[in-house]
């Protein structure tokens, strides 16, 4: 028997709270980490900490949690018990949505999840989607599609398997010299934001990728430490 932990965290900031507003739930993001030490995690979330629309795949490190800030770090967390199939099943998942280029985040419907309920979108996807997604591949039933899946919604799937709630250890800093933390110039925020928007509603119409579709657009280059 292997473990898959599934985090419900909080994250202090205006799109945090908005999404709070939104749903009615106090987690606004989900992400999975494969032991119990909670360092690492993998998710679908923010590249840097100030440019929330530029998001794709990421492994997270606990600081990412604050966005730099002295603040707790809430989450709720489910030790959810896989077998080892499972669990190479979800490994080898992770591995193919980290390496496939024409894979982005789903800005739009993370916004419009609340109202619309979601539904696919070729190969994009939000927090939810993603750790669903994960949980699938390692042989968890859902009770939802994999696109309408919220943090509430993990919470009421996963609550046999619940751990802990309350806060993780902020002290470290590691993390505070990587790539998440680095600005972002204003011109490269903006292009990048729009051409995520225009790329988005083309899969929306056309159900793949644009012809044209550069992955260095909705993302950006891994740089060494600032």
């Amino acid at each position: 028997m292997e473990y898959i932990y599934i985090l419900l965290l909080y994250l202090p900031s205006g799109f945090g709270r908005l999404t709070q507003r939104a749903t009615g739930y106090r987690y606004t993001h989900a992400a999975v980490s494969l032991d119990d030490t909670y360092t690492h995690f993998y998710a679908f979330s923010r590249l840097r900490a100030k440019t929330p629309p530029i998001s794709g795949y990421i492994e997270e490190k606990r600081i990412y949690y604050t966005l730099g800030e002295d603040v707790p770090i809430y989450t709720k967390i489910f030790r959810v018990p896989v077998t080892r199939e499972g669990y190479r099943n979800a490994i080898r998942y992770m591995e193919d949505v980290k390496n496939d280029p024409e894979i982005m985040y789903n800005l739009i419907h993370m916004l419009l999840i609340p109202v619309f309920g979601g539904h696919p979108l070729y190969k994009a996807f939000h927090c939810g989607e993603f750790v669903a997604k994960v949980l699938e591949a390692a042989g968890i039933k859902l009770h939802q599609p994999y696109y309408r899946y919220t943090p509430k919604l993990f919470s009421e799937l996963l609550e046999p398997y619940f751990l802990y709630e309350g806060t993780l250890d902020n002290s470290s800093r590691d993390g505070m010299e990587d790539d998440f933390f680095r600005e972002t110039p204003k011109k490269e925020y903006l292009a990048k934001t729009l051409y995520i928007i225009k790329e988005l509603l083309f899969r929306q119409v056309f159900h793949r990728a644009s012809g044209h579709f550069r992955p260095e657009k909705v993302r950006f280059r891994v740089t060494d430490k600032m």
